[in-house]
């Protein structure tokens, strides 16, 4: 089979006065094209979690992961179901694999012990984080939802397994003519891109259990 990505353009448009510019101590533009790319870079990520399974939208993992481990409450995690979570990824493609997940989900997590008594959450030097959860690096966003019911709270896998294609790099520009008689400038940026899942053995996700 093959997987067909093609381009969703999105942009972002702020406008500046220039009486804030000529009275700000420091340079503002800089820091608006520095919070722009930022705010983009989330959106990014945000669309890549929790995309949307429809025809004019960024799939991304929400949409095309099919193996999944539910949970047996709405507001609970076990440790046998994030087990289960790491299991569901073959073992040839075990080694790259990383988690997922929210601030608070990590926190949740980080009380729950394996059958051996041992934390299933432990400090790790050599992880780019510090911490790791069987072994494997534990990665926290703020666009994961946090535990409720129905929510999809932790990716698990390989993330070779998510094709991304970026038809246009984030470009930002400052115009600086076209807003002149509102005595503004604009910074603009625009990105082209699209995301979805390429090999659906790769990665698994944990749903909590329906209202």
């Amino acid at each position: 089979t093959t997987v067909e990505l093609t381009g969703f353009l999105a942009g972002a448009l702020v406008l500046i006065s220039r009486s804030l510019l000529n009275n700000s101590d420091f340079n503002l533009t800089d820091f608006i094209v520095n919070r722009m790319a930022y705010a983009i870079k989330r959106f990014i990520e945000g669309e890549i979690l929790n995309g949307k399974d429809t025809t004019n939208k960024v799939k991304g993992l929400k949409a095309g992961v099919t193996l999944a481990v539910t949970a047996g409450a709405q507001n609970v995690i076990t440790a046998d179901e994030v087990i289960q979570l790491h299991d569901k990824i073959k073992d040839d493609f075990q080694d790259g694999a990383i988690w997922i997940m929210s601030s608070s989900t990590r926190t949740a997590l980080r009380t729950l012990k394996a059958n051996t008594g041992e934390y299933l959450l432990n400090d790790d030097i050599s992880s780019p984080f510090g911490v790791s959860i069987l072994g494997k690096t534990v990665y926290v966003s703020d666009n994961m939802p946090n535990i409720a019911a129905g929510a999809t709270v932790i990716y698990y896998g390989n993330m070779k397994g998510l094709a991304t294609k970026f038809s246009e790099e984030m470009e930002i520009e400052v115009l600086r003519e076209k807003y002149a008689t509102q005595h503004a400038i604009g910074v603009v940026g625009w990105l082209e891109f699209d995301a979805k899942v390429e090999d659906a053995q790769q990665i698994a996700k944990l749903v909590m259990a329906s209202a």
